[in-house]
């Protein structure tokens, strides 16, 4: 494990972030869904039209590549790879008829994914049943020479879901993993946990250990994992939260009791007509069909992009609109332990929270007058303004104009863009168990961490555009597909 940094927040400390992207237009269903009751005695109050469509399975079959630490599985290449320096294709997962990978989401130590079939996989640390699967060893398994468990190491099917499901969307948090099937049911499967303490619903078991479909929820579209929250969207643009929620991140008022008969998805009140959802640890966001961004939960590093609302112990109880963007058309969000990224429609990227890591790709020279600075007056702790991306290091060159960017992602403390153009992917912040894909600079013993985003570039990914990213605490995972000639 990489040696822990010391934090001055009054957060927990945590291994992760999450997000997940609105469905994409060539993955929705072209029928509009009604949700109403038919017959004569239908209720006199108009049913609510869908504004989102359920998305339908993909059928382009992804590369997938892993990098930074596994040692505690999430790599996923087997039982004896536990670092990875360089993006590496899974061997385990074929973009092929026997695999064919179509979506990927990463929690915080662990990942899910479908297939082309609709299949659920999984991998990585299963202490909270997040795998959906049995990961025990047998003695034999145990006696082999091995450094990490081989069941948990190598991707395989979730298992206990009936043959006709097929599921088209994933999310992760730390310890819940999520599916959405086609008829719109969120399956779900793991636990949330708060101080210890570990609950999956009232009057469920503590841990759910095969996926079991959430009651109450129809027409989902898209989730959101953060440390221990999930966001859920549906069909009719409403936003339903579960979890543990003492900072606000669910968006209402919460028990201080884990165990309480409304602990479950709740819709939360304020939001209407969203397209997506974006979760960091403790904070939420949701972009609705006018691109405009809103935005709850912890903000003491300003990591929910309202500057005016930050500072040490503040959170924001409920979804609140984002000011800065309203003329600024967002497309995605990502969120990180206490930072966070903003895709513009434009293509350009916004960073704004906890810079202590360079997880915000900034140069000094571009920090706002508002930054926070630590005690010693030179060390900046927050940037509470969201600021723009502009210049990137690829290769021996360290002034690098940035491109347009399609897509982003946030893991606990470093970040990753792909590229518009080429689909390249360019990564920055903490680097030090080789989750930036980089390697090692030469002559130095260890990676390093990245101030500016810089492009991956080895013999891997070439001839490869990516076209998903996504993170942990301490590993990254990179999705593509064969570039066109």
């Amino acid at each position: 494990m990489p040696p822990k940094r010391s934090r001055s927040d009054d957060a927990p400390q945590t291994k992760r972030p999450r997000l997940v992207r609105e469905p994409q237009a060539a993955e929705r269903k072209s029928t509009v869904l009604v949700n109403g009751r038919a017959g004569p005695r239908a209720s006199a109050k108009r049913s609510k039209l869908a504004i989102n469509d359920i998305p339908t399975l993909s059928e382009q079959k992804l590369t997938v590549f892993n990098f930074g630490s596994g040692t505690i599985c999430e790599l996923g290449h087997g039982p004896d790879v536990t670092e990875i320096k360089r993006p590496r294709i899974n061997p385990f997962l074929p973009a092929d008829d026997s695999c064919g990978i179509v979506s990927v989401a990463a929690g915080g130590s662990h990942v899910v994914a479908i297939d082309y079939q609709g299949h659920l996989w999984s991998w990585g640390q299963n202490d909270s049943a997040v795998l959906g699967r049995n990961t025990v060893e047998t003695e034999e398994e145990k006696a082999e020479d091995h450094d990490l468990n081989g069941r948990e190491s190598t991707p395989k099917r979730v298992e206990g879901i009936p043959d006709n499901v097929v599921f088209v969307a994933v999310a992760a948090t730390d310890n819940l993993s999520a599916a959405i099937s086609e008829d719109g049911r969120v399956w779900a499967w793991g636990t949330f946990i708060d101080d210890g303490d570990k609950c999956f619903r009232a009057g469920g078991p503590d841990i759910q250990r095969q996926p079991l479909p959430v009651p109450g929820i129809r027409g989902a579209v898209a989730m959101a994992g953060g440390k221990d929250h999930l966001l859920i969207l549906d069909n009719k643009g409403d936003v339903h939260a579960w979890g543990i929620g003492l900072s606000g991140q669910l968006g209402h008022q919460v028990s201080t009791r884990l165990r309480t008969k409304t602990f479950g998805p709740l819709k939360v009140v304020g939001l209407k007509n969203i397209r997506a959802v974006a979760a960091g640890e403790y904070h939420s966001f949701a972009i609705d069909h006018n691109d405009r961004l809103y935005a709850w939960g912890l903000n003491n590093f300003g990591q929910c992009c309202i500057p005016d609302m930050a500072g040490e112990g503040k959170t924001i109880t409920k979804p609140t609109l984002v000011s800065f963007f309203e003329d600024k058309p967002v497309k995605m969000v990502a969120g990180g332990n206490h930072h966070s990224l903003v895709l513009l429609k434009s293509g350009e990227v916004y960073a704004v929270g906890e810079t202590n890591f360079h997880q915000l790709g900034l140069p000094k020279s571009s920090f706002p007058k508002s930054t926070v600075y630590e005690g010693d007056g030179t060390t900046a702790s927050y940037v509470p303004d969201p600021t723009k991306l502009t210049i990137g290091a690829d290769g021996d060159d360290e002034d690098v104009t940035l491109p347009k960017f399609k897509y982003i992602a946030a893991g606990s403390d470093h970040s990753l863009a792909l590229s518009e153009e080429d689909g390249s992917a360019w990564t920055w912040g903490f680097g030090e168990v080789y989750q930036l894909g980089h390697g090692k600079p030469a002559g130095e013993d260890s990676p390093e961490d990245e101030e500016l985003p810089r492009r991956i570039r080895n013999t891997a990914t070439t001839g490869v555009t990516m076209v998903y990213a996504g993170a942990g605490g301490q590993f990254s995972v990179l999705a593509g597909l064969p570039k066109e000639n």
